[in-house]
């Protein structure tokens, strides 16, 4: 039986393209078992951070091909070249599936987490157990042990996972109507519900049961949002586009409509002036540029990142003027 190496190049290629961008089954509304599947969030409070009526998938999240890099040097090499490819046609996304259903309830699933880059980084000269001034003394007159405590364990430790291109296909189904007889959430339920999940990988990393913060702080280089309209569904079901998203009517959501809803929550998180504004600023933080696509073609894009920076600039340049 011939092994692995012994394949044609050819035949290694694709075995590496499959493994690269194979994505899990996407989940179907309504199946056997559906609702064990989840972790649903009901909690009364917890409509006031926009996870009133999120599910996070209980599965297994996706294994990376980090495991297949690190058999030998052949297979490394050759492997990197075909992540390469696939970083140019972007084809190796980190993709979550979401399933909006009546604008009220919403499904998180992982689909693929093909690869990130995490880093880590030791603050040398500083100790979680002890004080600053006891670091300063340690420095200057015990360096030997001071430089053992500082590498060991008890110095401070923070790593950084990089996600270079986050993928959320939302798919919309269900009827506008719904939503009212559900929950009693506000309209745009749908870009809070998405800001939660994106708040809790970003927090607490892709483990969705896990329900404490991590210690490494994640990153985002894009997030691309993508409004995904169902199939066989015809036009005479869909509403308008201009229809206001608190208006009570029997139709499916136009899919500009949501993705329209999914730009404008930036700007209630810029303004900071909403209890939701000010606890979804972490995204802003942490996510270079949002893309918000319908059906894979772009919508609209915004670099938050860059506008964080021109904000940062003018804040200390009033505070340099008025003397703060």
């Amino acid at each position: 039986m011939p092994q692995f190496l012994d394949l044609p190049r050819e035949l290694r290629d694709m075995i590496y393209w499959s493994f690269i961008t194979s994505e899990l089954p996407r989940p179907t509304l309504g199946e056997a078992h559906w609702l064990f599947r989840f972790r649903r969030v009901f909690e009364p409070e917890s409509s006031q951070s926009g996870e009133y009526g999120c599910a996070y998938s209980l599965e297994e999240k996706p294994s990376t091909c980090a495991n297949l890099l690190c058999c030998n040097r052949q297979i490394y090499a050759e492997m990197r070249q075909m992540i390469r490819l696939a970083r140019r046609k972007a084809m190796m996304p980190v993709k979550l599936d979401c399933i909006a259903e009546d604008e009220s309830f919403h499904y998180f699933t992982w689909l693929a987490i093909p690869l990130v880059r995490t880093r880590e980084e030791i603050e040398i000269g500083k100790s979680r157990i002890l004080p600053a001034w006891a670091d300063r003394i340690l420095e200057r007159y015990f360096s030997c042990t001071h430089r053992m405590l500082s590498s060991g364990c008890l110095a401070c430790k923070r790593s950084t996972t990089l996600i270079e291109q986050l993928w959320v296909d939302v798919r919309i189904f269900g009827d506008r109507a719904g939503k009212w007889f559900r929950n009693s959430n506000p309209p745009d339920r749908i870009s809070w519900a998405v800001c939660a999940a994106l708040k809790h990988v970003l927090e607490r990393g892709p483990n969705f049961s896990r329900l404490k913060d991590l210690r490494s702080v994640v990153m985002v280089e894009e997030l691309v949002l993508n409004v995904v309209t169902p199939p066989n569904v015809p036009k005479e079901k869909y509403l308008a586009e201009d229809v206001p998203i608190d208006e009570l009517r029997d139709g499916l959501v136009h899919p500009k409509t949501v993705a329209k809803e999914l730009l404008d929550v930036w700007n209630t998180i810029w303004r900071a002036d909403e209890f939701k504004g000010k606890l979804y600023r972490v995204l802003i933080e942490r996510i270079g540029k949002v893309r918000i696509c319908i059906d894979g073609d772009t919508y609209r894009v915004r670099e938050l990142q860059s506008e964080l920076k021109r904000g940062q600039a003018e804040r200390l340049r009033i505070a340099a003027r008025v003397g703060w």
